[in-house]
C-alpha cells in the first residue's frame, strides 16, 4: 500500500500539513477523494496548500487511471507538476502539441525577438537544483532582508518556468507554483525581462510622446473625437489616449469560443479596466468577476478619471499595479506574454497595435490593415 507520508513528502509537502492528515486516519486512498472543502474541514488552513494538494489528487488520479505507479507518477524526482505537463502533451494530437493560448503568429514572432527563450522542442534536463529553489521561493515570503536572493533565484530558474508556463497550466496553477509573481509583482517585469531585453522599457520611455499624436490622430475619426471631447484638459490624458486608441481601433465583431458575437466600443473598454469605489474588498471584486472577462484586465480603485491604485486580475487573483495608470498598462500588457494567454478579443487590434508599434515584439506585417493604417496616422502627427 502506498504510504501517504511518503507520497506528500516527496511532492514537498511540510511535516505540519502531512500530520494533519495522519491525525485525521486519512491514507492514501482517502486523501485521492478529498476536496478542497474537505482539506479546510480538518485543518487546513492555507488555501495554497489547499490548492497545491488539490493539482496533487488531480495528478494522481489522472495517473492511476493510466496504471502508473506512484513512482512513475513523481518521475524521477521533478515532481507532480513536471509530470503532469509532460503527459499531458504527450497525449495531444501531433497537429496540436505546439499550440498555445497566444495565436501562432505571436508565437513565431516571440520566438525571432526573445533570444533568451528556450525552445519548447529543446529538452533542456529538470534539476533537483533548479526544484529545490523553485521551493524556497514558493515557501519563503519576501522580506527586507530575502528579496535580492528572491531575485537571483528567480533568475538562475526562468528556464525551469518557461518550461512549465509554456506546457498552458492556468494562471493559478502558475501562480500556486511560483506565489513570488504575485507578492512580488515587479517580478513580472523581470519575467518579461528576461524574454525581451531589448523591449522591456519600450512602453514607458515612448508613451509620453505617443499618446499626445495618438489622441490627435483620433480626432479624425468622429466616433473617436466624441470620446475624446468627452475628456477636461485637466483629465487623465493617458486615460483619453488608451479611449482614442481602443475605440479607434474597435473589432465590433469578435470570436469567443468558435462563436461570433458583437462588442460595442464602450464594452470593449471594460475588457482593459473597469472602475471600483475606493474601499472595494479588491480580493472580492476579483473573484466576483463575470466569467466573460477571462483574460487579464485592470481595476482601477476610486474614482474613473482619477484612480489612487491599479490591480491586474489574473483569473481571479489580484496583484498590485502601482498608482501610475501607465505603469499598471504596462505590467498587464507584460502578463500576456509572462503567464503565456491570449489578448482580449475585443482587444485584439488594440493590444496588437501597442505590441507592434510601441513594445516592437511583434512585426508589423504581420498586423490587420486597420492597425497599420493607425499607426502611420499617428507617425505623421507633428507636435
Amino acid at each position: 500500500m502506498t504510504s501517504l507520508h511518503e507520497f506528500l513528502e516527496k511532492g514537498g509537502f511540510e511535516e505540519d500539513v502531512i500530520s494533519i492528515f495522519l491525525d485525521n486516519d486519512i491514507d492514501y486512498d482517502v486523501f485521492l477523494t478529498l476536496s478542497e472543502d474537505d482539506m479546510k474541514e480538518v485543518g487546513i488552513m492555507s488555501f495554497g496548500a489547499r490548492r497545491r494538494l488539490s493539482m496533487v489528487i488531480k495528478a494522481a488520479n489522472g495517473a492511476a487511471t493510466k496504471g502508473y505507479s506512484q513512482e512513475h507518477f513523481y518521475n524521477n524526482g521533478s515532481g507532480f507538476l513536471e509530470y503532469k505537463l509532460k503527459n499531458s502533451r504527450m497525449s495531444l494530437p501531433q497537429d496540436k502539441k505546439k499550440r498555445k493560448r497566444r495565436s501562432r503568429q505571436e508565437l513565431e514572432v516571440a520566438a525571432k525577438s526573445a533570444k533568451t527563450v528556450v525552445a519548447e522542442d529543446e529538452e533542456e534536463p529538470i534539476t533537483p537544483g533548479d526544484q529545490e529553489k523553485v521551493d524556497w521561493m514558493r515557501y519563503s515570503p519576501p522580506t527586507g532582508d530575502n528579496q535580492k536572493k528572491h531575485r537571483d533565484l528567480f533568475i538562475d530558474t526562468f528556464s525551469f518556468r518557461r518550461k512549465i508556463i509554456n506546457g498552458s497550466p492556468t494562471i493559478t496553477d502558475v501562480l500556486c507554483q511560483f506565489p513570488r509573481l504575485q507578492d512580488m509583482p515587479e517580478l513580472i517585469n523581470l519575467e518579461f525581462q528576461l524574454l525581451y531585453p531589448d523591449q522591456c522599457d519600450n512602453f514607458i520611455s515612448r508613451w509620453g510622446r505617443m499618446k499626445e499624436q495618438i489622441i490627435l490622430a483620433g480626432e479624425g475619426n468622429a466616433s473617436v473625437l466624441v470620446q475624446i471631447q468627452k475628456f477636461q484638459p485637466d483629465d487623465n490624458r493617458d486615460l483619453c489616449a488608451l479611449t482614442a486608441l481602443a475605440f479607434a481601433l474597435h473589432k465590433s465583431v469578435v470570436q469567443v469560443r468558435g462563436t461570433s458575437t458583437s462588442s460595442s466600443r464602450e464594452n470593449s473598454l471594460l475588457f482593459l479596466v473597469q472602475s471600483i469605489p475606493e474601499g472595494t474588498d479588491v480580493e472580492a471584486a476579483a473573484k466576483a468577476k463575470k466569467p466573460v472577462y477571462q483574460q487579464p484586465f485592470l481595476l482601477a480603485l476610486g474614482p474613473a478619471r482619477r484612480p489612487v491604485q491599479y490591480f491586474a486580475v489574473l483569473d481571479k487573483v489580484a496583484v498590485p499595479c502601482g498608482t501610475s495608470l501607465i505603469t499598471a498598462i504596462d505590467r498587464l500588457f507584460k502578463c500576456h506574454f509572462v503567464f503565456n494567454v491570449h489578448y482580449s478579443p475585443a482587444l485584439l487590434h488594440f493590444w496588437h497595435f501597442i505590441a507592434a508599434f510601441i513594445y516592437e515584439v511583434l512585426d508589423p506585417h504581420t498586423v490587420k490593415p486597420i492597425i497599420r493604417s493607425f499607426a502611420s496616422s499617428v507617425r505623421a502627427v507633428e507636435l
